[in-house]
């Protein structure tokens, strides 16, 4: 390991006990220093590494601990999404991509996200975030397959049948993918 990485470890732990621990000592001694962006950046990777790794409950703390930090922390927010929208909470999922919306308006991943969360609630709405991703990321897939696939489901079916083919030559692999169900 590298004197670097050392470094960025010690800091990352610090930074990290203070959050769980709380702060204590003279409320008149003056704030420390703003966290570095190398120890926020080091608590994303770590939650993405637990979030990987199918810890999730790790991962959540981790990235709420950023949000201590960093409270419009882009990344922290969007997998504090990811991972309410894989447990089916799909209020804290759009709760949690709004923030990070907030921070970014056009982090595609987001949109395609709340997407999804919106599709059998507000189909209508759903179509309008799906072409924000597109906007955003125009090599986005699979934002371009659910865009098709919902607009065949509202009867505009050349449109529809025209993202579909859009998504297939951007990834191939696209052929198979089914129709979501909007029940």
């Amino acid at each position: 390991m590298s004197l670097r990485s050392h470094a960025a470890t010690a800091v990352a732990v610090t930074l990290l006990s203070l959050v769980v621990a709380g702060c204590s000592g003279d409320e008149n001694e003056p704030p420390g220093p703003p966290p570095s962006s190398d120890a926020v950046t080091t608590l994303v990777e770590s939650g993405l590494a637990s979030l990987t790794a199918g810890d999730a409950p790790a991962a959540k703390v981790t990235f709420e601990n950023v949000l201590d930090l960093d409270p419009d922390n882009l990344y922290a927010h969007y997998n504090l999404g990811v991972i309410a929208q894989q447990a089916g909470d799909a209020q804290t999922a759009a709760t949690s991509y709004d923030a990070a919306l907030a921070a970014d308006p056009e982090y595609a991943p987001a949109l395609y996200n709340k997407a999804i969360l919106t599709e059998t609630t507000d189909l209508d709405a759903s179509v309008e975030l799906y072409r924000q991703a597109i906007e955003a990321d125009p090599e986005l897939a699979a934002a371009y397959m659910r865009l098709g696939f919902a607009l065949v489901h509202l009867g505009e079916d050349e449109a529809g049948s025209e993202l579909l083919e859009q998504g297939i030559r951007l990834d191939p692999e696209m052929v198979d993918v089914e129709a979501p169900s909007y029940e």
